[in-house]
């Protein structure tokens, strides 16, 4: 899928804005981001692989056992339980955008 740009049917939604698209690249999203995939199984558990970017340019990863998150701006943002609902969420905005980890000093976003 590395190349493949899905554009967000629903831009503007009940659950948050996304105007940005789900951007599949596995190369340019794993160059560099091994350390941000490290933080983030320190922070989570598990084991990610980046598989692209979304929100704001965030890194987008998933784990082994299917979970998806994205990662960016001192945030990890949980985008589905699996491949197929974080893919809704991408394109359609179909649930709320949920916080997992701010850094230090960041209020989680969103609330």
């Amino acid at each position: 899928m590395g190349g493949l740009t899905v554009e967000p049917i629903v831009q503007s939604g009940p659950n948050f804005i996304n105007d940005d698209p789900f951007r599949f690249d596995p190369l340019r999203a794993g160059s560099g981001h091994r350390g941000m995939a490290t933080e983030i199984e320190e922070v989570l558990g598990g084991n990610y692989s980046p598989i692209g970017e979304w929100l704001s340019y965030s890194s987008v990863f998933i784990e082994d056992g299917g979970t998806v998150v994205a990662s960016g701006l001192g945030w990890i943002w949980r985008m589905g339980s699996s491949f197929e609902e974080a893919l809704e969420l991408a394109i359609c905005s179909a649930h709320p955008l949920e916080c997992l980890y701010s850094d230090p000093g960041l209020n989680p976003w969103p609330r």
